[in-house]
């Protein structure tokens, strides 16, 4: 852990966040005002304090609080928020994942935890508590992000069309998704099926090595922007890439960011 990784993964945290309530306002209204469906408990370790409050964010405000966010967001990027707005930030975010339970996704939940998570985790910690704090935010974040991987993996196993090559012939066959000519390629579209499988299930274990783990996390980034572009998901596919940050040493996260990070 250093302060250079931190404060890249604050800021790529904050500009997926900013990025995708930007992109959420046109549906504001039946996502978060009148949202179709009652709240549900949020899943993951933040429901367990969120659940507490159950659904405290009225329909009337929570355009109020896309704006409250959306300027916590743009603060994160000019600098490392205090606890209290990094803690208002999660629980805002978290009441509206719980209001548009419909509209859910992977890289919501995704960016729930790791929300929570980043109220501990400081770039320059004050006192030795502080510090082991961060530590533990830090690597239950990888860790976190390495479990989903793996456990999405093992879930593919249950079916046929992962296995059997063919997962992603079918999506691409479909109108909304696409590319189509990979639904007329099988070979092709079962090579990259199993590519994104063995994937799923090296990277938990890679990542943590010098050797293998820019290689897999570029191969990440493409998979990811696959899914954005073609399945119709950013939200998803730009949450894992902005979490890819807390994974990169401190000379990479330093030719990463500008101006220097220092003086932020």
């Amino acid at each position: 852990m250093n302060p250079a990784t931190i404060r890249l993964f604050q800021r790529a945290v904050h500009l997926w966040l900013l990025g995708y309530l930007l992109s959420a306002l046109p549906a504001a209204e039946w996502l978060w005002e009148h949202p179709v469906g009652r709240s549900l408990p949020v899943p993951g370790p933040s429901g367990l304090l969120v659940n507490a409050f159950g659904t405290w964010l009225p329909g009337e405000a929570a355009v109020l609080a896309v704006i409250l966010l959306m300027a916590f967001a743009v603060y994160g990027l000019w600098r490392e928020q205090p606890v209290w707005m990094a803690f208002l930030t999660w629980m805002l975010f978290a009441s509206l994942v719980q209001r548009a339970w419909l509209a859910s996704c992977g890289g919501l939940l995704l960016m729930d935890n790791v929300l929570l998570w980043m109220v501990l985790l400081r770039s320059a910690p004050s006192a030795r508590l502080a510090e082991g704090a961060g530590q533990l935010a830090f690597h239950a974040i990888r860790v976190q992000l390495a479990f989903t991987y793996l456990v999405t993996g093992l879930h593919k196993l249950g079916g046929t069309s992962w296995t059997g090559g063919t997962a992603v012939g079918i999506v691409a066959s479909d109108p909304q998704f696409g590319p189509a000519f990979l639904a007329h390629v099988p070979w092709l579209s079962a090579a990259i099926t199993w590519a994104l499988l063995a994937f799923q299930f090296i990277f938990p274990v890679a990542v943590w090595f010098r050797a293998t783990r820019l290689p897999l996390l570029a191969f990440g980034v493409l998979f990811h922007l696959g899914t954005a572009l073609w399945m119709g998901i950013p939200e998803m596919g730009f949450a894992f890439i902005a979490c890819y940050a807390v994974f990169l040493n401190e000379d990479e996260a330093r030719m990463t960011m500008r101006p220097r990070w220092s003086s932020r």
